[in-house]
Protein backbone atom coordinates (compact mmCIF):
# COMPACT_ATOMS: atom_id res chain seq x y z
CA UNK A 1 0.00 0.00 0.00
CA UNK A 2 1.25 2.87 -1.18
CA UNK A 3 1.57 5.89 1.89
CA UNK A 4 -0.34 9.45 1.19
CA UNK A 5 2.80 11.11 1.40
CA UNK A 6 4.20 8.38 -1.11
CA UNK A 7 1.33 8.90 -3.54
CA UNK A 8 1.15 12.71 -3.98
CA UNK A 9 3.94 13.11 -6.01
CA UNK A 10 3.10 10.39 -8.82
CA UNK A 11 0.54 13.35 -9.87
CA UNK A 12 1.54 16.66 -11.74
CA UNK A 13 -0.82 18.96 -10.33
CA UNK A 14 0.12 22.65 -11.08
CA UNK A 15 3.87 21.63 -10.83
CA UNK A 16 4.14 22.32 -15.20
CA UNK A 17 8.51 22.31 -15.23
CA UNK A 18 11.35 20.45 -13.81
CA UNK A 19 12.74 22.91 -11.63
CA UNK A 20 8.71 23.49 -10.16
CA UNK A 21 8.45 19.53 -9.53
CA UNK A 22 12.21 19.21 -7.69
CA UNK A 23 10.88 22.54 -5.60
CA UNK A 24 7.55 20.44 -4.33
CA UNK A 25 9.26 17.80 -3.14
CA UNK A 26 11.97 19.79 -0.93
CA UNK A 27 9.09 21.46 0.61
CA UNK A 28 7.67 18.00 1.06
CA UNK A 29 10.53 16.00 2.58
CA UNK A 30 13.03 17.91 2.96
CA UNK A 31 15.73 16.50 5.30
CA UNK A 32 13.46 13.25 5.44
CA UNK A 33 14.04 11.57 2.41
CA UNK A 34 16.85 10.69 0.51
CA UNK A 35 16.71 12.41 -3.10
CA UNK A 36 20.17 11.34 -4.70
CA UNK A 37 23.26 8.25 -3.98
CA UNK A 38 26.42 9.02 -5.54
CA UNK A 39 29.40 6.21 -5.29
CA UNK A 40 32.53 7.50 -3.63
CA UNK A 41 35.35 5.90 -3.03
CA UNK A 42 33.51 2.82 -2.34
CA UNK A 43 30.77 4.50 -0.09
CA UNK A 44 27.22 5.75 -0.80
CA UNK A 45 26.83 9.32 -0.16
CA UNK A 46 23.08 10.22 0.12
CA UNK A 47 21.96 13.61 -0.47
CA UNK A 48 18.61 14.54 1.02
CA UNK A 49 16.27 16.76 -0.86
CA UNK A 50 17.06 19.45 1.44
CA UNK A 51 20.88 18.93 0.58
CA UNK A 52 19.63 19.21 -3.25
CA UNK A 53 18.06 22.75 -2.75
CA UNK A 54 20.94 23.96 -1.18
CA UNK A 55 23.22 23.02 -4.02
CA UNK A 56 21.11 23.73 -7.00
CA UNK A 57 20.11 27.05 -5.54
CA UNK A 58 23.81 27.64 -5.42
CA UNK A 59 24.65 26.85 -8.60
CA UNK A 60 21.88 29.17 -9.82
CA UNK A 61 23.08 31.99 -7.95
CA UNK A 62 27.14 31.56 -9.90
CA UNK A 63 25.30 31.06 -12.99
CA UNK A 64 22.78 34.54 -13.08
CA UNK A 65 25.50 36.07 -11.24
CA UNK A 66 27.62 35.43 -13.81
CA UNK A 67 24.96 36.95 -16.33
CA UNK A 68 23.03 34.03 -17.46
CA UNK A 69 19.34 34.67 -18.18
CA UNK A 70 16.15 33.14 -19.04
CA UNK A 71 15.73 32.08 -22.62
CA UNK A 72 19.77 31.86 -23.31
CA UNK A 73 21.68 28.16 -23.16
CA UNK A 74 23.97 26.20 -21.19
CA UNK A 75 26.05 23.39 -22.25
CA UNK A 76 26.38 20.10 -19.81
CA UNK A 77 29.39 17.78 -21.08
CA UNK A 78 30.19 15.25 -18.09
CA UNK A 79 29.07 11.51 -16.86
CA UNK A 80 26.26 10.75 -14.91
CA UNK A 81 26.80 12.85 -11.47
CA UNK A 82 24.87 14.21 -9.16
CA UNK A 83 26.25 17.81 -10.30
CA UNK A 84 24.89 17.11 -13.92
CA UNK A 85 21.60 16.75 -12.39
CA UNK A 86 22.09 19.85 -10.00
CA UNK A 87 23.20 21.84 -12.69
CA UNK A 88 20.50 21.23 -15.11
CA UNK A 89 17.83 22.11 -12.27
CA UNK A 90 19.67 25.48 -11.45
CA UNK A 91 19.87 26.21 -15.15
CA UNK A 92 16.34 25.58 -15.73
CA UNK A 93 15.31 27.32 -12.78
CA UNK A 94 16.77 30.70 -14.46
CA UNK A 95 14.52 29.61 -17.35
CA UNK A 96 17.20 28.97 -19.41
CA UNK A 97 17.99 25.44 -21.18
CA UNK A 98 19.96 22.56 -21.36
CA UNK A 99 22.21 21.32 -23.96
CA UNK A 100 23.32 18.16 -23.02
CA UNK A 101 26.67 16.82 -24.74
CA UNK A 102 27.74 13.35 -24.65
CA UNK A 103 31.17 13.55 -23.20
CA UNK A 104 32.24 10.31 -25.55
CA UNK A 105 32.04 13.01 -28.57
CA UNK A 106 35.83 13.90 -30.27
CA UNK A 107 36.89 17.39 -30.27
CA UNK A 108 35.27 17.78 -33.81
CA UNK A 109 31.96 16.43 -32.88
CA UNK A 110 31.80 18.54 -29.93
CA UNK A 111 32.42 21.76 -31.99
CA UNK A 112 30.09 20.95 -34.15
CA UNK A 113 27.44 20.35 -31.50
CA UNK A 114 28.12 23.50 -29.26
CA UNK A 115 28.09 25.17 -33.14
CA UNK A 116 24.86 24.44 -33.90
CA UNK A 117 23.49 24.73 -30.12
CA UNK A 118 24.97 28.32 -29.01
CA UNK A 119 25.71 27.67 -25.51
CA UNK A 120 26.63 30.70 -23.53
CA UNK A 121 28.67 28.61 -21.07
CA UNK A 122 29.90 24.98 -20.67
CA UNK A 123 29.84 23.19 -17.22
CA UNK A 124 32.38 20.15 -18.00
CA UNK A 125 33.38 17.38 -15.99
CA UNK A 126 37.06 17.16 -15.32
CA UNK A 127 40.24 17.95 -16.87
CA UNK A 128 39.29 15.67 -20.07
CA UNK A 129 36.24 17.51 -21.33
CA UNK A 130 38.13 21.29 -20.14
CA UNK A 131 41.37 20.02 -22.65
CA UNK A 132 38.91 19.10 -25.36
CA UNK A 133 36.71 22.24 -25.06
CA UNK A 134 39.92 24.56 -25.14
CA UNK A 135 41.43 22.84 -27.63
CA UNK A 136 38.37 24.03 -30.05
CA UNK A 137 38.50 26.93 -28.19
CA UNK A 138 39.14 29.41 -30.84
CA UNK A 139 36.78 28.31 -33.11
CA UNK A 140 33.82 28.71 -30.49
CA UNK A 141 33.85 32.66 -30.04
CA UNK A 142 30.03 33.02 -28.82
CA UNK A 143 31.70 31.10 -25.49
CA UNK A 144 31.85 33.05 -22.58
CA UNK A 145 32.54 30.80 -19.66
CA UNK A 146 33.97 27.57 -19.78
CA UNK A 147 32.72 26.19 -15.86
CA UNK A 148 34.51 22.90 -14.11
CA UNK A 149 33.31 20.76 -11.35
CA UNK A 150 36.35 18.77 -10.61
CA UNK A 151 39.40 20.59 -9.57
CA UNK A 152 42.14 17.37 -10.13
CA UNK A 153 44.47 18.34 -12.52
CA UNK A 154 42.92 21.42 -13.07
CA UNK A 155 44.24 24.25 -10.22
CA UNK A 156 47.53 25.23 -12.65
CA UNK A 157 45.52 26.42 -15.81
CA UNK A 158 45.24 30.18 -16.41
CA UNK A 159 42.93 31.21 -18.55
CA UNK A 160 40.35 33.66 -17.93
CA UNK A 161 37.55 31.95 -19.48
CA UNK A 162 38.32 28.25 -17.44
CA UNK A 163 36.73 28.66 -13.77
CA UNK A 164 35.81 25.87 -11.12
CA UNK A 165 32.62 25.75 -9.91
CA UNK A 166 32.82 26.74 -6.25
CA UNK A 167 34.83 29.88 -7.60
CA UNK A 168 31.63 30.87 -9.78
CA UNK A 169 29.14 30.45 -6.97
CA UNK A 170 31.52 32.77 -4.55
CA UNK A 171 31.44 35.30 -7.58
CA UNK A 172 27.82 34.80 -8.05
CA UNK A 173 27.25 35.79 -4.21
CA UNK A 174 29.17 38.64 -4.38
CA UNK A 175 27.01 39.76 -7.47
CA UNK A 176 23.91 38.90 -5.64
CA UNK A 177 24.51 41.17 -2.65
CA UNK A 178 23.84 44.01 -5.23
CA UNK A 179 21.48 42.27 -7.47
CA UNK A 180 19.47 39.81 -5.84
CA UNK A 181 17.58 37.08 -7.93
CA UNK A 182 15.23 35.41 -5.84
CA UNK A 183 15.80 31.23 -6.60
CA UNK A 184 12.10 30.11 -5.98
CA UNK A 185 10.38 33.73 -7.61
CA UNK A 186 12.16 32.53 -10.78
CA UNK A 187 11.51 28.87 -10.84
CA UNK A 188 7.62 30.03 -10.07
CA UNK A 189 8.07 32.24 -13.71
CA UNK A 190 8.55 28.78 -15.78
CA UNK A 191 5.82 27.76 -18.07
CA UNK A 192 5.49 24.04 -19.09
CA UNK A 193 5.98 25.67 -22.90
CA UNK A 194 9.22 27.02 -22.12
CA UNK A 195 12.39 24.63 -23.86
CA UNK A 196 13.89 22.94 -20.97
CA UNK A 197 16.37 20.90 -22.73
CA UNK A 198 18.08 20.67 -26.28
CA UNK A 199 19.06 17.14 -27.34
CA UNK A 200 21.83 16.76 -29.62
CA UNK A 201 20.94 13.88 -31.97
CA UNK A 202 23.83 12.26 -34.69
CA UNK A 203 22.72 11.64 -38.10
CA UNK A 204 24.01 8.48 -40.35
CA UNK A 205 26.33 10.71 -41.54
CA UNK A 206 27.44 11.89 -37.94
CA UNK A 207 26.06 15.47 -38.32
CA UNK A 208 24.84 16.90 -35.24
CA UNK A 209 20.79 17.90 -35.71
CA UNK A 210 19.43 19.50 -32.53
CA UNK A 211 15.91 19.06 -31.62
CA UNK A 212 14.30 21.03 -28.82
CA UNK A 213 12.16 19.83 -25.94
CA UNK A 214 9.78 21.94 -23.77
CA UNK A 215 8.90 20.87 -19.91
CA UNK A 216 5.70 20.07 -21.14
CA UNK A 217 6.86 17.38 -23.61
CA UNK A 218 9.28 16.02 -21.13
CA UNK A 219 6.70 15.64 -18.29
CA UNK A 220 3.91 14.41 -20.54
CA UNK A 221 6.55 11.40 -22.13
CA UNK A 222 7.20 10.65 -18.29
CA UNK A 223 3.37 10.44 -17.65
CA UNK A 224 2.99 8.19 -20.77
CA UNK A 225 5.99 5.56 -19.39
CA UNK A 226 4.18 5.88 -15.96
CA UNK A 227 0.65 4.75 -17.12
CA UNK A 228 1.84 1.66 -18.68
CA UNK A 229 4.30 0.34 -15.69
CA UNK A 230 3.81 2.53 -12.63
CA UNK A 231 6.54 3.57 -10.26
CA UNK A 232 6.43 5.40 -7.11
CA UNK A 233 8.92 7.28 -3.83
CA UNK A 234 9.45 4.06 -2.75
CA UNK A 235 11.52 2.25 -5.99
CA UNK A 236 15.39 3.12 -6.85
CA UNK A 237 16.69 3.97 -10.38
CA UNK A 238 20.68 4.03 -11.15
CA UNK A 239 21.41 6.22 -13.84
CA UNK A 240 23.92 4.28 -15.93
CA UNK A 241 23.45 5.96 -19.29
CA UNK A 242 24.51 9.85 -19.94
CA UNK A 243 22.12 12.22 -18.40
CA UNK A 244 22.06 14.25 -21.96
CA UNK A 245 20.27 11.16 -23.33
CA UNK A 246 16.88 12.05 -24.36
CA UNK A 247 15.40 8.51 -22.64
CA UNK A 248 17.51 8.98 -19.52
CA UNK A 249 15.87 12.30 -19.25
CA UNK A 250 12.77 10.65 -19.23
CA UNK A 251 13.12 7.42 -17.72
CA UNK A 252 15.20 8.89 -15.08
CA UNK A 253 15.98 12.69 -14.51
CA UNK A 254 11.92 13.31 -15.29
CA UNK A 255 10.36 10.31 -13.40
CA UNK A 256 12.15 10.94 -10.38
CA UNK A 257 11.26 13.88 -10.27
CA UNK A 258 7.84 13.57 -11.00
CA UNK A 259 7.73 10.76 -8.23
CA UNK A 260 10.34 11.48 -5.75
CA UNK A 261 12.02 7.80 -6.16
CA UNK A 262 15.63 7.85 -5.12
CA UNK A 263 17.97 8.65 -8.00
CA UNK A 264 21.35 6.29 -7.70
CA UNK A 265 24.96 7.48 -9.64
CA UNK A 266 27.44 4.74 -10.02
CA UNK A 267 30.84 5.45 -9.10
CA UNK A 268 32.27 5.12 -12.57
CA UNK A 269 31.74 2.75 -15.31
CA UNK A 270 33.99 0.23 -14.04
CA UNK A 271 32.34 -0.49 -10.99
CA UNK A 272 28.63 0.34 -12.73
CA UNK A 273 27.61 -3.67 -12.48
CA UNK A 274 29.09 -4.24 -9.04
CA UNK A 275 26.94 -0.50 -8.30
CA UNK A 276 23.72 -1.77 -9.89
CA UNK A 277 23.95 -5.03 -7.85
CA UNK A 278 24.01 -3.04 -4.93
CA UNK A 279 21.44 -0.96 -5.36
CA UNK A 280 19.09 -3.60 -7.10
CA UNK A 281 16.68 -1.27 -9.00
CA UNK A 282 12.80 -1.41 -9.99
CA UNK A 283 13.66 0.21 -13.50
CA UNK A 284 16.56 0.28 -15.72
CA UNK A 285 17.33 1.64 -18.87
CA UNK A 286 19.83 0.84 -21.57
CA UNK A 287 20.12 1.00 -25.21
CA UNK A 288 19.72 -2.24 -27.27
CA UNK A 289 23.46 -3.00 -28.15
CA UNK A 290 23.80 -3.01 -23.94
CA UNK A 291 21.04 -5.17 -23.72
CA UNK A 292 22.36 -7.66 -26.28
CA UNK A 293 25.80 -7.56 -24.94
CA UNK A 294 24.39 -8.18 -21.31
CA UNK A 295 22.57 -11.30 -23.11
CA UNK A 296 25.84 -12.98 -24.44
CA UNK A 297 27.73 -11.95 -20.87
CA UNK A 298 25.13 -13.94 -18.61
CA UNK A 299 24.94 -16.81 -21.01
CA UNK A 300 28.83 -17.14 -21.79
CA UNK A 301 29.49 -16.99 -17.91
CA UNK A 302 26.61 -19.90 -17.13
CA UNK A 303 28.15 -22.18 -20.18
CA UNK A 304 31.17 -21.42 -18.20
CA UNK A 305 29.43 -23.14 -15.14
CA UNK A 306 30.04 -25.82 -13.01
CA UNK A 307 28.42 -29.08 -14.43
CA UNK A 308 25.13 -28.90 -11.98
CA UNK A 309 24.68 -24.72 -12.11
CA UNK A 310 25.12 -25.31 -15.83
CA UNK A 311 22.42 -28.04 -16.21
CA UNK A 312 19.87 -26.46 -13.83
CA UNK A 313 20.54 -22.96 -15.88
CA UNK A 314 19.55 -24.85 -19.27
CA UNK A 315 16.09 -26.26 -17.78
CA UNK A 316 15.28 -23.38 -16.26
CA UNK A 317 15.91 -21.26 -19.62
CA UNK A 318 13.83 -24.19 -21.09
CA UNK A 319 11.37 -23.83 -19.14
CA UNK A 320 11.03 -19.84 -19.14
CA UNK A 321 11.35 -19.66 -23.18
CA UNK A 322 8.08 -22.32 -22.97
CA UNK A 323 6.21 -20.25 -20.56
CA UNK A 324 7.20 -16.79 -22.70
CA UNK A 325 6.30 -18.30 -26.05
CA UNK A 326 2.96 -19.24 -25.02
CA UNK A 327 2.69 -15.70 -23.31
CA UNK A 328 3.40 -13.88 -26.63
CA UNK A 329 1.35 -16.52 -28.41
CA UNK A 330 -1.59 -15.15 -26.84
CA UNK A 331 -1.96 -16.88 -24.08
CA UNK A 332 -1.99 -14.95 -20.41
CA UNK A 333 -0.44 -17.46 -18.93
CA UNK A 334 2.33 -20.12 -19.71
CA UNK A 335 -0.03 -22.82 -17.80
CA UNK A 336 -0.13 -24.10 -14.30
CA UNK A 337 2.31 -26.69 -14.41
CA UNK A 338 4.73 -24.64 -16.26
CA UNK A 339 4.46 -21.83 -13.97
CA UNK A 340 4.72 -23.91 -10.78
CA UNK A 341 7.78 -25.66 -12.12
CA UNK A 342 8.90 -22.58 -13.11
CA UNK A 343 8.55 -20.72 -10.26
CA UNK A 344 10.13 -23.38 -8.15
CA UNK A 345 13.55 -24.21 -10.45
CA UNK A 346 13.64 -20.08 -10.96
CA UNK A 347 14.07 -19.82 -6.98
CA UNK A 348 16.78 -22.35 -7.18
CA UNK A 349 18.52 -21.06 -10.04
CA UNK A 350 17.55 -18.13 -11.70
CA UNK A 351 16.64 -15.64 -8.84
CA UNK A 352 20.44 -16.18 -7.45
CA UNK A 353 21.70 -15.37 -11.73
CA UNK A 354 19.32 -12.20 -11.37
CA UNK A 355 20.49 -10.70 -7.95
CA UNK A 356 24.30 -11.25 -9.37
CA UNK A 357 23.13 -8.93 -11.90
CA UNK A 358 21.17 -6.49 -10.45
CA UNK A 359 18.27 -7.50 -12.10
CA UNK A 360 15.94 -9.31 -9.11
CA UNK A 361 14.12 -6.21 -8.17
CA UNK A 362 13.03 -4.85 -11.90
CA UNK A 363 9.64 -4.43 -12.36
CA UNK A 364 10.55 -3.13 -15.72
CA UNK A 365 13.39 -2.92 -17.72
CA UNK A 366 13.54 -0.21 -21.10
CA UNK A 367 15.54 -0.69 -24.23
CA UNK A 368 15.67 2.80 -25.18
CA UNK A 369 15.58 3.93 -29.01
CA UNK A 370 16.52 0.42 -30.45
CA UNK A 371 15.02 -3.40 -30.60
CA UNK A 372 16.80 -6.04 -29.06
CA UNK A 373 17.67 -8.77 -31.14
CA UNK A 374 14.59 -11.01 -30.72
CA UNK A 375 16.87 -13.51 -29.08
CA UNK A 376 18.13 -11.64 -26.66
CA UNK A 377 14.40 -10.09 -25.62
CA UNK A 378 13.12 -13.97 -25.39
CA UNK A 379 16.00 -14.61 -23.22
CA UNK A 380 15.51 -11.60 -20.85
CA UNK A 381 11.45 -12.80 -20.55
CA UNK A 382 12.58 -16.52 -20.05
CA UNK A 383 14.79 -15.31 -16.95
CA UNK A 384 12.36 -13.39 -15.63
CA UNK A 385 13.41 -9.73 -17.14
CA UNK A 386 10.38 -7.59 -18.10
CA UNK A 387 12.15 -6.06 -20.98
CA UNK A 388 9.77 -3.41 -22.90
CA UNK A 389 11.02 -1.61 -26.30
CA UNK A 390 10.51 1.96 -25.79
CA UNK A 391 11.27 4.72 -28.88
CA UNK A 392 10.68 8.51 -28.98
CA UNK A 393 9.45 10.70 -31.32
CA UNK A 394 9.64 14.43 -32.14
CA UNK A 395 5.47 14.43 -32.18
CA UNK A 396 4.47 12.50 -29.55
CA UNK A 397 7.27 12.36 -27.41
CA UNK A 398 7.20 8.46 -25.53
CA UNK A 399 5.67 5.83 -27.83
CA UNK A 400 6.04 2.00 -27.15
CA UNK A 401 6.12 1.40 -31.44
CA UNK A 402 8.21 2.65 -33.65
CA UNK A 403 6.94 5.84 -35.03
CA UNK A 404 9.18 5.93 -38.28
CA UNK A 405 10.09 9.32 -39.78
CA UNK A 406 9.67 11.07 -36.24
CA UNK A 407 11.78 8.82 -34.40
CA UNK A 408 14.62 9.99 -31.84
CA UNK A 409 17.66 8.73 -32.42
CA UNK A 410 20.88 9.17 -30.75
Amino acid sequence: MIGKKDSMTVQRGAEDTLPKLFLRNYRQWGRTRVAMRKKEHGVWKEHTWQDSYDRIKDIFIGLTGAGLVAGEKVAIIGDNDPEWFCSQLAIQSAGAIVVGINPGRTPDETQRAIERSQPKFVIAQDQEQVDKLLEIRDNLPSLEKIVYWNEKGLRHYENGSVVNLEDLIKDGQEAHRNRPIDFEEMVAKGHGSDIATLFCLWKNDDSPQIMTASHDFILSSVETVLAANPIDARHNYVCVMNPGWFYEQILGTGTSLLTGRKFNFAESGETSEADLREISPHSLAYPPQLWNQLALTIQNNMAEGAGLKRFMFNRCLALGCLATDRTLNGSKRGGVLINSIRSIAGFITLNPLLDKHGLDKVRVAYSGGGEVDPENLRFFHAIGVNLKHIFGSTKDGVVFIDPGEHRIEQ
